[in-house]
Parts: C-alpha cells; sequence; structure tokens
C-alpha cells in the first residue's frame, strides 16, 4: 500500500477524482511519466496507448446505450494518486507499487473494474496515478465513492503502522489529541418555573 491516497481535482476545483474523459486523464499521467516498466494495467485487453479507447467502448456499450435503467453518469473516469515518501525511493519496486494498486482499488470497490496506473519518479516524491473506469464491466452500474478518502486513510494508516516508519505523522496526531480530550459534562437544562400555565377560558 501507500502512505498517502488523493483524489485528484476536477475541472471545478473539488478534490472529488472524477472526470469525464478517459484520453485527457491518461495523456496527463502519461506525461513526464517514469519507466515503461512502472506501469500496467487491470482488466484491460488492449495496452496502455490504447487503454482509453477501450474503457470509452465499455462505458457507452454497458452503461450509456446497455439495458441498465436509471440516471446516466457524465464522469466515469477515477483519478486518484498513490504516494510514498522521498526516502521510500530506495525499496520500492514495480511488484510492491502494482500490490499497492490492486490493495486500493479493491479498498475503493473497484478490484474488478478497467485501471491503468502509472508510476512517476521524478518528483523527488514516488507516486502511482490510478486512472480507473467507475463503470462496472459486466453489469454497466457506476461504483459509489461514499467516505472513500476516509477508508483510504484507515488503510494508508495501517501500512505505516506495518512498515514501522511513521512518516504522515499528523494523521496520529489528530486522533491522539481527540483521544486525550477533556470532555466537560454537559448542564442539566432546569426548566423555567416562573412561567406559570394559564387556563384556558371555556368556550361559550
Amino acid at each position: 500500500m501507500a502512505r498517502v491516497f488523493v483524489l485528484v481535482e476536477d475541472l471545478a476545483g473539488r478534490q472529488t477524482g472524477r472526470g469525464a474523459s478517459f484520453a485527457n486523464a491518461l495523456r496527463y499521467v502519461l506525461r513526464d511519466a517514469g519507466p515503461e516498466s512502472w506501469r500496467g494495467t487491470v482488466g484491460l485487453i488492449l495496452p496502455i496507448d490504447r487503454a482509453a479507447s477501450e474503457m470509452d467502448h465499455t462505458y457507452s456499450a454497458l452503461h450509456l446505450n446497455g439495458t441498465r435503467q436509471g440516471p446516466k453518469t457524465r464522469r466515469p473516469v477515477l483519478h486518484a494518486v498513490l504516494g510514498w515518501h522521498s526516502s521510500d525511493l530506495a525499496w520500492l519496486t514495480r511488484d510492491h507499487i502494482e500490490a499497492s494498486v490492486q490493495e486500493a482499488l479493491r479498498h475503493i470497490g473497484l478490484a474488478h473494474h478497467q485501471c491503468v496506473w502509472v508510476a512517476h519518479t521524478n518528483t523527488g516524491r514516488p507516486h502511482v496515478h490510478l486512472v480507473a473506469s467507475l463503470v462496472d464491466p459486466t453489469t454497466g452500474t457506476v461504483a459509489r465513492l461514499g467516505l472513500v478518502k476516509k477508508r483510504m486513510s484507515a488503510v494508508c494508516r495501517a501500512y505505516e503502522e506495518r512498515l514501522g516508519d511513521i512518516k504522515c505523522k499528523r494523521r496520529f496526531a489528530a486522533k491522539a489529541a481527540n483521544e486525550n480530550r477533556t470532555r466537560v459534562p454537559r448542564a442539566k437544562h432546569e426548566p423555567n418555573k416562573q412561567k406559570a400555565s394559564i387556563p384556558l377560558a371555556p368556550r361559550p
């Protein structure tokens, strides 16, 4: 797994990780990418340079034009980043990154969805981009991403604990501060005894 999980901002500046174009997302992540050996696909038949057309076909055939009833999404693309510390580059391997990608997809709920992952190592902090289709390749339904950032933060926390090398200390400090907080009991609400009840006048 990785130390951090980030959902990339959409065109409106919201950190949702949702997008409308597989081609644009893949064009971005392949720019300044790391070695070709440090990239791969999940659930795809075609190579990476043709992955966008394959994911577009799945989205169009199974979701937009399929027999499934209900509203259609216009943002079938998920773009997220898994990141490590700069010192991790000394021991990171392709197999470890690929296993981290598969574990992340499983926790997000996209284990069987189409995905392209591309590692970047030129920024000083090794990270890998995930461009995944939210459309289930068998049913055409769109995956829900409820509380995904919170769930993935817990996964990354457990990963650092297994490593025994905590780099994201703020994630741990926030929880410790909350657990050690002194709770002040609330004052009991006293009913206002000064107000006397006024009897209703009898009906004529």
